[in-house]
């Protein structure tokens, strides 16, 4: 088991030190909002929302998960103009990866804001715009890796290893902005379709000797979901889709739940995904009132690593919207699942 958590390290490592960083991804990229697109900051329905999620990778080949990744948000919406409908959110996201037994650690703290407009009287579209800023901080920690010149003629890792680093931190700011077109043109359908360029700011990473000169490369993530009811009015369809491109390297994710209405209080939320190339997901969950619990497990189909192939990812959320008072003025539609 060991043998397998040093190779994976070392791949780790490798993609670390000499590609372009890749960023945070989460098989429930459409429930943590404010981080998929800072332009869904206060895009609810209600006054508050809180939302919540933990992933956890290949923890067969590690006690701890190869990668995990908890996070949490907060938004609001409030009132801006009573005669057009348009409306201000504001949020806060903290994000905090980590590799293997915390060899690599990235945080992220986040603000965001986004104005939501009215494009006309009856309230059927609304484009949104926003921005997010905030600290990115990365942490290497050196003790517990172990490199190829440390192990002697028997495979013991005996020597002490000349590798050297320039530093253990790389941290500075980050900016990033989004839009998204939301439409409502009838009760049975709405959709969403957004934009977002992350990394406005190009962070420097650089933390061996020799390496070259790296900067946190540039995001753009394209989305699209809608919500559909069919003719049975229990059940609705829920199509999410992600596109991403960072540092010359792309990924599709495809995602289908449906919603069906047990009581008028509790929905079940159950469907499938697929990361292009990556891994397969399973998902299941349960919504009550403002509140949504959901898991999802993806198996790994890519061709990384023999360690990894059908190494499995965990993921769970929970969401809540919640209203501080009965009515919110103005009042955005969102997608629901029940």
């Amino acid at each position: 088991m060991n043998h397998w958590k040093h190779i994976i390290t070392i791949i780790i490592l490798t993609i670390a030190f000499n590609l372009q960083a890749q960023d945070i991804h989460f098989s429930q990229f459409y429930n943590m909002p404010v981080h998929l697109n800072p332009a869904l900051t206060g895009h609810i329905e209600g006054t508050y929302r809180v939302n919540l999620i933990y992933r956890n990778q290949w923890s067969s080949i590690n006690s701890g998960g190869v990668y995990s990744t908890p996070g949490a948000s907060f938004d609001m919406n409030f009132k801006f103009n009573e005669e057009s409908r348009n409306s201000l959110g504001a949020g806060i996201t903290f994000l905090n990866d980590q590799t293997g037994d915390k060899d690599f650690t990235n945080q992220y703290i986040l603000a965001s804001v986004a104005y939501h407009m009215n494009l006309d009287k009856k309230e059927k579209m609304y484009v949104s715009l926003g921005v997010q800023g905030g600290y990115i901080n990365k942490r290497l920690n050196t003790n517990n890796l172990q490199f190829a010149d440390q192990f002697d003629a028997n495979g013991d890792p005996t020597m002490t290893t000349t590798e050297t680093f320039n530093n253990t931190k790389a941290s500075g700011g980050d900016i990033r902005a989004g839009v998204v077109l939301s439409a409502y043109p009838s009760e049975k359908m709405n959709y969403k379709i957004g934009f977002a360029y992350t990394h406005l700011i190009k962070l420097k990473e650089e933390f061996i000797t020799d390496s070259i000169s790296n900067k946190l490369p540039g995001k753009a993530s394209l989305f699209a979901q809608g919500e559909f009811k069919t003719k049975n009015p229990k059940f609705r369809i829920l199509p999410e889709i992600l596109f991403m491109n960072q540092a010359k390297v792309s990924e599709i994710n495809i995602t289908t739940n449906l919603g069906y209405k047990l009581t008028p209080d509790l929905g079940l939320i159950f469907g499938a995904g697929y990361r292009f190339s990556d891994a397969a997901i399973a998902n299941l969950g349960l919504e009550y009132r403002g509140a949504k619990l959901m898991a999802s497990y993806d198996v790994n189909v890519s061709k990384l690593s023999p360690a990894s192939r059908n190494q499995g990812g965990f993921e769970i959320s929970l969401g809540y919207v919640g209203k501080i008072k009965k009515k919110v003025t103005p009042e955005l539609p969102c997608i629901r699942f029940n």
